[in-house]
């Protein structure tokens, strides 16, 4: 019996001994190596020895090699190569563009699902987005299912309706498809992904192909989007998120509605404006709006985007949905201001799902701007306002307020 135990043991032992250099020597990496064209013969016997040629492109003096991860110090060292690197995979334009990874909402996706499932990607029965624009296409493969009610205003009201016809808010510019895009495209494998890809949206059509339009007919626009499909304000089917990318001159009439709107909850964003001007554009400039400045793919607000803005976002060469199934990139802070429109969905939806009230727009405003990334002059400066919206960062705080 003391054998048998003895014995056991030692086998363990040597077990344990050669498990780690069983592992170590079963890892093998693909790397691309550049060699030395004079020696190009000489190389390949040797890179043979080391490992298993994948693949050769001697136009370009490179081999492709397969081989233990260990033997890559002694790969380095050999005199004829030039090179190694991972041979990388490569893909398809990746869905996730720059502009949401830019504002950390992937982060939110991954932190949030398994805890919260759709409501981490701006998915709730009672959250919406109103997108007050030139409409959607609605039948786009990247909004399929994504807007479920629109409204008409245009002229003054001699074109109106209200209902589910979705036709009747098709969009004949593309300037609102693309801010829906930036705001809900599907994470479908196709084209693009939207901040929050799963929230649903509400086609507020004041704008025509143009993208002209009277005072009357946003204004209008806005107190229809508050009352929401059944036309009552205060009910649960209320846009929760007004999204303007427009802006114009100061209007008494235009100022009444978005007090109308600020006075049953209802979070208004808008784009500050691309003149260049030293404070935003209307409907931004109003104390219950939050104005969205513009920044590009490096952090530097372009000369365009009208300063004073409460927060900066993404606003330079942004791709997103357009018109018959394309994609199209734009700049403006109208690019901009759906990512901050976005954001305020996603916090809504995930606070709805942790049995939470929603944030009132004095209470999403202050998470918005505590929580933004500081950049240029500390605290609040002409260029970034507050900062850059930082979706998880607005999540994390929200869910604490």
């Amino acid at each position: 019996m003391k054998k048998l135990v003895v014995m056991l043991l030692l086998i363990a032992i040597v077990f344990l001994c050669l498990a780690p250099f069983t592992s170590a020597r079963s890892l093998s990496v693909r790397v691309v190596v550049g060699v030395d064209g004079s020696r190009y013969a000489e190389a390949r016997a040797v890179l043979k020895g080391l490992g298993s040629v994948e693949l050769e492109i001697p136009e370009i003096n490179a081999i492709v090699l397969s081989l233990p991860a260990e033997a890559l110090q002694h790969l380095r060292s050999l005199p004829f190569v030039r090179y190694v690197e991972d041979d990388a995979p490569v893909r398809l334009l990746d869905e996730v563009q720059w502009n949401v990874e830019m504002i950390n909402a992937t982060d939110v996706w991954v932190g949030y699902e398994s805890t919260y499932g759709d409501a981490a990607y701006g998915y709730s029965e009672t959250v919406s987005v109103a997108v007050v624009d030139t409409g959607i296409d609605y039948a786009h493969n990247d909004l399929q299912g994504a807007v479920t009610w629109c409204v008409v205003s245009l002229r003054n009201l001699k074109t109106y309706y209200s209902g589910t016809n979705l036709k009747k808010c098709s969009d004949a510019n593309g300037h609102g498809t693309h801010v829906a895009g930036i705001i809900a495209s599907r994470l479908n494998g196709l084209g693009v992904a939207g901040v929050a890809p799963k929230v649903i949206l509400y086609a507020i059509r004041v704008l025509d192909a143009s993208g002209s339009g009277y005072v009357s007919d946003v204004a209008k626009g806005i107190v229809e989007a508050v009352k929401g499909p059944d036309r009552t304000p205060g009910t649960p089917d209320d846009a929760d998120v007004i999204s303007m990318s427009l802006g114009g001159p100061d209007s008494t009439t235009l100022h009444d509605a978005v007090q109308y709107a600020y006075s049953y909850n209802v979070t208004l964003v808008a784009a500050a404006g691309n003149e260049g001007a030293d404070n935003p554009s209307y409907p931004a400039a109003y104390d219950e709006v939050i104005a969205v400045g513009a920044v590009d793919q490096s952090y530097q607000v372009p000369s365009w985007s009208n300063r004073n803005p409460t927060l900066t976002a993404p606003g330079v060469n942004i791709l997103s949905t357009w018109p018959k199934n394309r994609y199209a990139y734009a700049s403006g802070t109208s690019m901009a201001c759906p990512h901050v429109s976005a954001t305020v969905a996603l916090i809504q939806s995930i606070r709805v799902a942790a049995g939470l009230r929603k944030l009132t727009p004095q209470e999403v405003e202050q998470v918005l701007t505590t929580t933004a990334v500081d950049l240029g002059n500390p605290g609040f400066d002409p260029y970034y306002g507050y900062g850059l919206v930082d979706a998880y960062g607005a999540v994390v705080n929200a869910l604490n307020t």
